[in-house]
């Protein structure tokens, strides 16, 4: 890949004109400055919308699209999907903090050819607690269920932290399965994971750890428990569909 590929930021929206602001300032002020962003207001009730087209009308490389109805996270990022034109693809939260040298740290991952998909560190927090998430590991596809699966020092079944080859996912016609309120990042990630044989996954490897956890996120009343939380039967989904191809 080239050295400075273009990096397509998506960014659902739903009521979150209290947080976008600050998630959109965090990107705007990255190092890192090859990227474009694919806004979707999902059909929001607060001044989420008014906050999409102030950023859209003063930096060009904002694509706002609005929803007239509520559809749903995985809609959006399967329109961020449909009209990219990056390189590779990042799925962030419109309540999500970037550190600056985020979009960096992806571009050094993508410069080796045979890398196609770099992940990278987190902290977390709500109220009353914290904490992190740096401890990749290898992954194969052997062991892939137990990794994309765990808590904490797992790979992890979410995107946030992850970027995405756009071409894998377009050959593959991977999407996010919008008949999902929940897991539907898990179900993406083992998709992209298991399509693609020639897959390596990197943690950036760094001595501050400021650089090494990357990606900061603020989980608003509620929002914690209920996306860490998956159905039995999405997890069954899950399993069967893939026993077969490991």
């Amino acid at each position: 890949m080239a050295e400075n590929p273009l990096i397509t930021i998506s960014i659902p929206a739903y009521n979150l004109g209290s947080y976008l602001p600050k998630t959109l300032d965090s990107i705007l002020k990255q190092t890192y400055q090859n990227f474009e962003i694919i806004l979707v207001d999902d059909a929001s009730t607060d001044a989420t919308a008014d906050t999409i087209a102030k950023y859209a009308a003063k930096d060009n490389r904002i694509h706002a699209h609005y929803f007239q109805s509520h559809e749903g996270v995985s809609k959006a990022r399967n329109y961020a999907i449909d009209n990219a034109k990056g390189d590779v693809i990042v799925f962030v939260d419109g309540d999500d903090l970037l550190e600056p040298q985020y979009l960096e740290v992806i571009a050094r991952g993508l410069v080796d050819p045979s890398v196609d998909l770099v992940a990278v560190g987190y902290n977390w927090g709500w109220r009353g607690g914290s904490g992190s998430g740096n401890q990749f590991r290898e992954v194969s596809k052997t062991n892939a269920y137990a990794s994309i699966n765990r808590r904490g020092g797992g790979f992890g079944g979410y995107t946030w932290n992850k970027v995405f080859k756009l071409s894998i996912i377009r050959d593959h016609q991977i999407r996010f399965d919008e008949s999902l309120d929940l897991a539907e990042d898990l179900l993406f990630v083992a998709d992209t994971f298991l399509s693609h044989i020639g897959s390596y996954f990197i943690r950036e490897r760094c001595t501050q750890k400021s650089a090494d956890q990357i990606v900061s996120f603020i989980l608003q009343p509620g929002r914690c428990a209920a996306r860490s939380r998956l159905s039995a039967n999405t997890l069954m989904r899950w399993r069967e569909k893939y026993s077969r191809k490991i």
